[in-house]
């Protein structure tokens, strides 16, 4: 893990990839517009995108996602100051890792 201060990503793997960690929760009334945090700046390798249920917490959904790819798909938010991804488009990005959280939740 990263330590606090530092503003690109929150996760260094060992072997110095940098990954940035985005949680959104998804309940029913969620609509596909609704947005991950603004991300800013992109001075990561990955992000890892995370949608756990609203009510239970139980994975959705996790897609990892290289920096280039969330940077093109975004759209900028003067009001936030950076780059803004909508879930339905987050979501279609990247690659399924799913199997990793859960791999790593039963250790």
């Amino acid at each position: 893990m990263a330590q606090n201060s530092v503003k690109s990503y929150d996760l260094l793997a060992a072997d110095g990839f940098q990954i940035q960690v985005k949680a959104r929760t998804v309940g029913a009334d969620t609509r596909t517009s609704a947005e991950f945090s603004a991300f800013r700046p992109f001075a990561f390798d990955v992000a890892v995108l995370i949608t756990p249920d609203s009510d239970t917490y139980a994975l959705l959904q996790a897609r990892e996602v290289p920096a280039a790819d969330l940077k093109a798909a975004g759209r900028h938010s003067d009001h936030v100051n950076g780059r803004l991804i909508p879930l339905s488009t987050g979501l279609r990005l990247g690659v399924d890792v799913p199997d990793k959280f859960h791999a790593a939740l039963s250790t």
